[in-house]
């Protein structure tokens, strides 16, 4: 089988941060250059998770989840309608990643994990604001329309249980979705990761592996002396690495957060942050490279998550 460099620098990253900080990470398949999940850490039954750091070609700290979709009890919940919506005006309130996962608490559908997910607008806006905004692409929240398609790819979950990858357009049939959410642009297509630029910042993505069976949520940290961030090529390079056949770029930068309940967790409020988003938009000053980085949590309009209900 041809070999593609880049994914081969990817696996050469995992096995350097392996060896240098001891953390059991475990091989790829090298006659696929996928990742092992089979060793990774269980959030709950059908959530495993994975955190690496790596420092060549570049310093970057990323997080990945992957999700069993054909796990019993698991289920996905997406950022709702707010009181007094409006299409195309004013469709939800902003919530950072870890209070959409704190409301949850309070209800039946109680958030394993979860993501920030589509862009919003208007946008610039006070960061930690929970206001209400528009978002930029298709939204569905328990098989209610919160946004109206605009063309941009969507992770579509049907309400017969499985998972798919699209491009829906304003007037196409939705009655048979859940839950839809949607994101800049894809990449990650048929297992290859499309050209892109090189700027590097925090990255949002969404992989689907090629039976539509695992899930796979990613971030990467960037503005910071530790993690630089990536490009759209790299988030799609990674997605594949972990398993993903198809990927969605999603809202990042600023808004870049992955976080989950710990049950085990000694403090009263457990819910914790698995990355450090930069959610004030801060680039990193020479100070900082010394300091320990304090995270900031941006308010986004739109949020992704997992629970699981026992069956």
């Amino acid at each position: 089988m041809k070999r593609n460099p880049r994914v081969g620098h990817w696996i050469l990253f995992v096995f350097q941060y392996a060896v240098m900080s001891r953390l059991v990470i475990h091989p790829l398949h090298a006659e696929e250059d996928r990742f092992d999940w089979s060793g990774a850490k269980e959030l709950s039954p059908g959530v495993r998770y994975v955190h690496f750091e790596t420092e060549l070609p570049q310093k970057m700290v990323t997080n990945c989840l992957q999700i069993d979709s054909q796990a019993p009890g698991i289920k996905f919940l997406s950022t709702p309608r707010r009181k007094g919506w409006e299409l195309g005006k004013s469709e939800t309130n902003r919530q950072t990643v870890r209070n959409f996962i704190r409301s949850s608490r309070n209800t039946r559908c109680k958030l394993v994990a979860a993501v920030n997910g589509d862009a919003f607008s208007p946008w610039p806006a006070p960061y930690q604001n929970e206001d209400p905004t528009d978002l930029s692409g298709l939204a569905i929240t328990n098989g209610e329309i919160v946004s109206k398609s605009t063309g941009t790819p969507s992770l579509l979950v049907m309400k017969r249980g499985t998972l798919t990858f699209a491009t829906m357009s304003p007037d196409d049939d939705l009655s048979e979705i859940e839950t839809a959410i949607s994101g800049f642009g894809w990449c990650l297509v048929d297992g290859q990761a499309p050209a892109s630029g090189d700027e590097r910042h925090p990255r949002t993505g969404f992989g689907l592996s090629q039976d539509a069976r695992y899930l796979f949520l990613l971030t990467i940290d960037g503005r910071q002396p530790n993690s630089i961030g990536a490009t759209t090529h790299d988030l799609g390079q990674l997605l594949k690495m972990f398993g993903a056949h198809v990927g969605i770029n999603m809202d990042g930068g600023g808004s870049t957060t992955m976080a989950w309940w710990n049950h085990d967790a000694a403090e009263a409020d457990k819910c914790q942050l698995l990355n450090i988003p930069v959610g004030a938009g801060r680039v990193p000053t020479l100070a900082q490279t010394v300091a320990p980085l304090v995270a900031t949590e941006r308010a986004n309009g739109n949020n992704f998550g997992i629970y699981y209900l026992a069956p």
